[in-house]
């Protein structure tokens, strides 16, 4: 039987991620989130209306939930409110008294201006994105990209990048790159109060050229200076191996566990095939791993959902305008009575975090794990045509099929099991095995 809800082992500390949830602005799909370094994670929207994309197509599902009193829409400087005319007179002051204005940079004026508007939100999900770090966002969707290969964020208090999760079989990995690894230093420059951006722009790199990270361990007291050659990072984000009940007798039931980390455009293209070849070996029981899983693309999500579920809803959003949006599952999904059950854990979030709250809420998946670490803020990317950067903007929520709120939240797995890092057996996944031996036990018998 599967160890009580409240069964306690050391507690991992929890990570809140700044990770984001984005749609993107050049495609079309959605994105629930991530930073790859590296990175995962645009906006989107329709470009002349400036409405975002997804709220356009798909006629009927969108349906007013509550009245918002936006500010007015501008479209020139001579539309700004009176509480904004500031700041052009701002910059006409700097322009005919500032002492040096011959130096004055005017776009370098202006990225400060963005900054401060947006700074002055005190969102942690709304930032300002450089004409660098946007296109390197955009590549990572593109194809195989150079990096050393690991999800990162901001911690808690916006001071620090830390690690999500690297990603198998990339440098950050052979390195010996770890979940909750603090980054303190690249190339010995002090990281207090970087961006993820900032340092995105600082790790990646040229394949074969090196980068030192100084590396703050969770439980540990000294510092480790990490020197990883970069690479190509390759965009594989579904990995299979199959296992027994634990005994290793392989007359017992074998079962799959399938890990996803990351949702990219080919993420459902990818599990399809997975799940194909786990019905070749007659695998009785699926153990989705989703820990460390950042998110991705939203509609990829989805797609990884209706792989389970019959139809019927895996989310919705309300935005700023008090709209709601449906993502419903497309039937005909490849593993729809086949045992599941999902592992989570702090560092799933976003996109992971609908695809268990989806599977949970609908009854198809016992999730074990930790609690998530609740990323559920709708954001966008949009370009800026006269600086080739971006803003990042939160312009809604994602919720549960059962009306959950995920932003804050996240996931309350059915069974808790805390997993030290210096843990030698995954406790978890020996948690997932006693609940697939348990649900075929009751199959038997009825």
């Amino acid at each position: 039987m599967l160890p009580p809800a409240s069964a306690t082992y050391r507690r991992v500390n929890k990570v809140k991620s700044k990770v984001m949830l984005n749609s993107l602005k050049r495609w079309h799909p959605v994105i629930v989130g991530a930073f790859i370094v590296l990175v995962v994670a645009c906006g989107g929207g329709d470009e002349e209306s400036g409405t975002p994309f997804f709220e356009e197509d798909a006629p009927g599902r969108d349906r007013l939930i509550a009245t918002a009193s936006p500010l007015p829409v501008i479209d020139s400087p001579g539309d700004l409110p009176d509480g904004l005319e500031p700041i052009w007179e701002t910059f006409a002051i700097i322009a005919r008294e500032y002492v040096e204005r011959e130096d004055i940079d005017p776009e370098e004026l202006a990225r400060g201006a963005i900054r401060g508007m947006l700074e002055a939100l005190d969102d942690p999900y709304t930032s300002y994105v450089t004409p660098q770090g946007f296109e390197r966002q955009l590549e990572s969707f593109q194809g195989d990209f150079e990096g050393i290969g690991a999800q990162i964020d901001n911690t808690p208090d916006g001071q620090r990048i830390i690690v999500v999760a690297p990603i198998p079989d990339t440098p950050a990995e052979r390195a010996g790159i770890k979940s909750g690894d603090i980054i303190l230093a690249v190339d010995g420059d002090d990281t207090s109060g970087w961006s993820v951006i900032d340092a995105v722009n600082r790790i990646r790199g040229e394949g074969g050229t090196p980068v030192d990270l100084t590396i703050q361990r969770l439980g540990e007291s000294d510092t480790i200076i990490v020197t990883i050659i970069r690479g190509t990072i390759p965009t594989a984000s579904v990995f299979r191996r199959d296992l027994h009940d634990g005994d290793g007798n392989p007359e017992d039931p074998p079962y799959t566990i399938i890990r996803i980390t990351q949702f990219t455009e080919r993420t459902p293209e990818e599990l399809r095939a997975v799940i194909e070849d786990a019905k070749e070996v007659k695998s009785e029981g699926i153990i989705l791993d989703v820990r460390s899983n950042p998110g991705g693309l939203l509609e990829s999500t989805v797609d990884v959902a209706a792989e389970f579920l019959d139809d019927g809803l895996v989310t919705y959003e309300i935005n700023g305008r008090g709209v709601r949006r449906d993502w419903p599952a497309d039937p005909g999904g490849s593993a729809l009575d086949i045992p599941l059950v999902v592992l989570v854990d702090g560092f799933s979030a976003s996109g992971s975090e609908v695809l268990a709250a989806a599977l949970q809420d609908r009854d198809r998946a016992a999730i074990i794990g930790t609690q998530t670490f609740g990323k559920g803020s709708v954001n966008i990317l949009r370009d800026l045509k006269e600086d080739d950067g971006g803003i990042y903007l939160t312009i809604g929520r994602w919720y549960t099929p059962n009306g959950g709120l995920i932003e804050g939240d996240g996931v309350v797995p059915d069974v808790t099991i805390e997993l030290p890092f210096d843990a030698e057996v995954d406790l978890q996944l020996e948690a997932a095995i006693e609940q697939l031996n348990f649900q075929l036990s009751i199959v038997q018998v009825g």
